[in-house]
């Protein structure tokens, strides 16, 4: 029998404040870059919220934590202007991701 695959949750954070999809457009063009179109499509890399200021939650497969992480930071630019991707916390749910969106966004506001 098959297990099911098990996901991971990263609050990002892009500087300057871009739009959560073209985020995680952007992500995900770095993924199939450096890891190929099989690794992109064994991550499952999707955006799951976006918000105005610049946060977005995305899902991940475990497996491809590490290899997502690196996608985003490796990310310069956007739409043509400069940016940079921060992964400001790591959860097994949405709800953990949710938690900390409060404190992290005192920090950077």
């Amino acid at each position: 029998m098959a297990r099911r695959m098990k996901k991971r949750y990263l609050l990002i954070f892009s500087e300057p404040i871009h739009n959560p999809e073209k985020v995680a457009e952007a992500i995900r063009s770095s993924y199939r870059i450096l890891f190929g179109e099989l690794g992109l499509a064994s991550s499952g890399l999707k955006l799951i919220r976006g918000y105005e200021d610049g946060v977005a939650i995305l899902r991940c497969a475990l497996d491809s934590l590490p290899r997502a992480i690196l996608a985003a930071a490796t990310v310069t630019e956007i739409d043509g202007s400069g940016a940079a991707i921060r992964v400001m916390a790591v959860s097994g749910t949405i709800r953990g991701v949710m938690r900390k969106l409060p404190r992290l966004r005192s920090g950077y506001t």
